[in-house]
């Protein structure tokens, strides 16, 4: 097989599923934090692997062909970018400073 694996619909439902549970969890339970990240980490992960795949596999294979060096540049890119508008974001309505008690 020369082809990457097709990733269909309902596996990417069934971990969105798994992972919007966890995010549900995280406000309406008492489960620890340290747990449900360690679980949405482990969810995540077949995200991480294919799209990894879909960036350096070549055009043959159904990839995009980036290579290793073209890929962690568009994925270096992405997190960048996510930063500067989590910081922009911040500035814009800073939190309200939590009161000791």
């Amino acid at each position: 097989m020369n082809k990457l694996p097709q990733i269909t619909l309902a596996f990417w439902v069934m971990i969105g599923s798994a992972i919007a549970l966890v995010v549900v969890a995280r406000y309406w339970t008492r489960i620890p934090g340290v747990v449900l990240f360690w679980v949405a980490f482990v969810l995540t992960r077949p995200f991480g692997a294919t799209l990894g795949d879909f960036l350096t596999k070549p055009h043959e294979k159904g990839g995009l062909d980036f290579g290793t060096i073209g890929s962690s540049a568009v994925l270096g890119g992405v997190l960048l970018v996510l930063v500067l508008m989590a910081t922009w974001y911040q500035r814009r309505e800073p939190r309200q400073a939590l009161e000791m008690s």
